[in-house]
């Protein structure tokens, strides 16, 4: 007889609780644990509110000595449950979070189970119930017919009626009965609910004032800079790429900017395209701005359906006749894949480098290779490093840039104007610093890079060094200038970005890896909207069907970046 081999985990939590979930976990016999995680700095799980509230690098560096990548949280603590998972999600988001169920509860068929729940002995879960993610289940808890508890609530050995709804990060202890609406901690039942239309409602987690609302959905097309601004400022968490500024700056002369918002409850996503038409057609396609955009999404749990966001958005698309849509992901924006599963197709494209900023300046240093450290520190010996806090600076940057895109034969795209630069450091929707790397012997701005921050990441923009100078690696200087002041501020990502057409394996991501082997997964969203017209757009232009470029119908277009 065959043994089944056991999944490797960590438990993260060091209380009493965790020999609860430990003992669930060795009675189901398929993981093996390999370590207890203390996930706090102290020996003791302090406020979550306090600075030493988890050592999320000493955590990672953890996982990465013990080889594993799944585990769960053992904390009873609602609150400090959701924060540890967050943090957790945040750093390493392809963390897998297993769900514990001891094996002598009773669970009914049509139940659903969310991740990280954990479900002690002799729970009963009656038919067509739904336990969210997260969850705490106490021992010999009875949730009767379409219970649903929603993610991060904890239950104590009662018993919740039909149809009743649990709202998120609620702790209940009293009994509930059927057809009720219970809101957080204390219980406190908020509404009855009309069983015809009991579909009808569910909770938003984020009121305070106890407030019901209908399940209904929102979707809209945004145009102007204000409703763009506003729909960012609720969602609150997004890189430069995804604002209107920067949308406005690199479209091109027949592209328009649009955000497509879609809310269903408390959720919302955010998809920022540029429209574009097909020439001599009725038709017309969209794509992403140059770098990593991608949507941005609020409160998107790993439970979503996106089913509703799928008919609004293959609605839309339908109705406006187009035929094709495209977009670079932004590998530090949470949920994306999320948000689009289901919905044309997710390439893996290949991997960015990151400097992670959360580590001391030192330990960064220390993942450098030995050659780039030689040339940092010839280059700072040669060099001094200013910001272009004047027009003339920013015209220096243009005109080293220029020259590095004529010795690298760039396309015509990336021949940025005058107003772009000067609108980039000028913009209020993001910060954007150049920095100059000036020669001490001759006192010649010879290299110049624009690094671009918003909310907690740096991106590396433009760059550029003349050619009578690259003996000296300048860049590299910069980059690692930028590093430093980035720490200083508090930033998490520095991303440098890939290699040509998002490649992994070229001589510009080798450059770039020479600094950090933090690489992040970078995806494409392609999605075909109309398969016929966009078949016979490919037959029209005579395009070569083995090729991977998207839309294929636009491959011969000059003006076409490859991603």
């Amino acid at each position: 007889m065959t043994l089944l081999k056991k999944q490797n985990i960590v438990v993260i939590g060091i209380s009493r609780y965790t020999k609860v979930v430990i003992d669930i976990i060795e009675k189901i016999d398929k993981y093996n644990i390999v370590s207890i995680i203390n996930p706090f700095i102290d020996n003791k799980e302090e406020s979550p509110f306090k600075n030493s509230f988890l050592d999320i690098e000493a955590f990672y560096k953890s996982l990465k000595h013990l080889n594993v990548n799944s585990g769960i949280i053992a904390i009873e603590d609602n609150t400090t449950r959701k924060l540890v998972f967050n943090k957790i999600k945040q750093m390493i988001p392809d963390f897998d979070f297993i769900t514990a169920i001891h094996p002598q509860s009773f669970i009914d068929k049509n139940v659903k189970i969310g991740n990280g729940t954990i479900i002690e002995k002799d729970v009963r879960i009656n038919d067509k119930s739904v336990v969210g993610n997260f969850c705490i289940l106490n021992s010999k808890v009875f949730l009767k017919n379409d219970s649903n508890i929603n993610d991060f609530s904890k239950i104590v050995k009662i018993s919740i009626g039909k149809n009743s709804i649990v709202s998120s990060g609620a702790f209940i202890k009293k009994e509930v009965g059927h057809l009720k609406i219970i809101y957080r901690e204390p219980t406190k039942i908020i509404k009855n609910i009309n069983i015809n239309n009991k579909k009808l409602y569910c909770i938003d987690s984020v009121f305070n004032d106890y407030k019901v609302i209908k399940n209904k959905v929102i979707f809209e097309v945004i145009t102007n800079k204000e409703g763009w601004d506003e729909a960012l400022k609720e969602i609150n968490y997004f890189d430069f790429y995804h604002t209107y500024d920067y949308h406005m700056l690199s479209k091109a002369e027949n592209e328009t900017p649009i955000l497509l918002k879609y809310v269903e409850n408390n959720i919302i996503i955010a998809l920022p395209l540029l429209i574009r038409k097909i020439e001599n057609t009725n038709y017309k396609d969209a794509t992403s701005v140059y770098g990593y955009a991608g949507p941005i999404s609020k409160n998107l749990s790993f439970g979503f359906d996106n089913t509703q966001f799928q008919e609004k958005i293959k609605k839309y698309f339908e109705t406006n006749n187009f035929v094709s849509v495209f977009s670079r992901l932004n590998p530090f924006i949470p949920g994306q894949c999320r948000a689009l599963i289901n919905l044309g197709s997710l390439t893996k494209q290949g991997k960015v480098v990151n400097i992670d900023l959360k580590q001391d300046i030192d330990i960064q240093r220390q993942n450098f290779q030995n050659r780039l450290k030689t040339h940092i520190n010839k280059a700072r010996r040669c060099c001094t490093i200013k910001r272009a806090s004047s027009e003339e600076g920013l015209q220096k940057f243009m005109d080293i840039y220029y020259e590095n895109m004529d010795r690298v034969h760039a396309k015509k795209s990336y021949y940025f104007t005058k107003d772009y630069f000067q609108k980039m450091v000028s913009s209020q929707d993001f910060k954007s610093e150049v920095l100059l790397a000036i020669d001490n012997e001759s006192g010649e701005t010879i290299a110049a890079s624009q690094f671009v921050m918003t909310n907690n990441i740096v991106q590396y923009h433009l760059s550029g060094t003349k050619n009578d100078f690259l003996h000296l690696t300048p860049t590299k200087l910069l980059i690692d200038e930028m590093r430093l002041i980035a720490s200083e501020k508090g930033y998490t990502y520095f991303n440098l970005g890939g290699g040509l057409g998002g490649k992994d394996d070229d001589s510009l991501f080798n450059f770039k890896a020479s600094f950090s082997k933090d690489f992040k997964d970078f995806f494409l969203w392609k999605f075909i909207c109309n398969q016929e017209v966009y078949d016979k757009l490919i037959l029209k232009k005579g395009v070569d069907t083995d090729s991977n470029f998207f839309p294929l119908y636009r491959s011969l277009d000059d003006i076409n970046v490859t991603l």
